[in-house]
């Protein structure tokens, strides 16, 4: 099935060029082919199973230099990443709680950083070649689905652009906004958030 990965390929693995080769496997707009529930328009949310959501790039370039930008398909342009933590935790499970980041559009060149409630340092997030916890959950939730009129998603594969973190421990209870912050291969930097209760 389709999938978005950046390789960022060098000596080591063959190449012989002056400068390491940037191969990219690009996502597509059928996403998945087609497949997984439909929306209120009938058109099946297709995600791909890296996690990554169907869409196009789009590749500017500039002499010998170029960007890429990745599109997700019915999203705006600034829809980067998606951010998968629990909806709701106790005090004292905080700081066991993972928080995964799928950043759609990640490399190894990425740096992902995470803070809490707009304020403090951010904590880098380590990378992690996986599957993606959030879409392994939709993958099993159709999956319960009888007389489904869809495609099955595909089987959830490892994830090139996946970053994990935990939040900090003992998490005063209320509400908290968990803000992620992507730098990307070509310096530009992403932000997006998502709130998380702690009771």
């Amino acid at each position: 099935t389709h999938h978005h990965e950046h390789r960022i390929i060098t000596r080591e693995d063959g190449w012989m060029g002056p400068e390491p080769h940037h191969h990219i496997i690009n996502v597509t707009v059928s996403g998945s082919w087609w497949s997984g529930a439909p929306d209120e328009r009938g058109i099946p949310h297709t995600t791909m199973a890296d996690g990554a959501p169907n869409g196009y790039s789009i590749i500017t370039f500039d002499g010998n230099e170029y960007t890429l930008d990745f599109h997700a398909a019915g999203r705006p342009a600034d829809w980067q990443m998606h951010i998968h933590a629990p909806e709701v935790i106790t005090s004292d499970q905080s700081g066991e709680t993972d928080v995964f980041v799928n950043v759609f559009n990640g490399s190894e060149r990425s740096k992902v950083a995470m803070r809490l409630d707009g304020s403090g340092d951010w904590a880098e997030l380590e990378r992690r070649v996986t599957t993606d916890p959030a879409y392994v959950q939709l993958f099993e939730a159709e999956q319960k689905i009888t007389n489904k009129t869809w495609r099955d998603l595909p089987k959830p594969k490892s994830s090139t652009h996946l970053w994990q973190g935990k939040l900090p421990s003992e998490l005063a209870p209320g509400l908290h906004l968990i803000e992620v912050r992507t730098v990307d291969m070509h310096g530009r930097e992403f932000v997006d958030r998502r709130s998380i209760r702690v009771e």
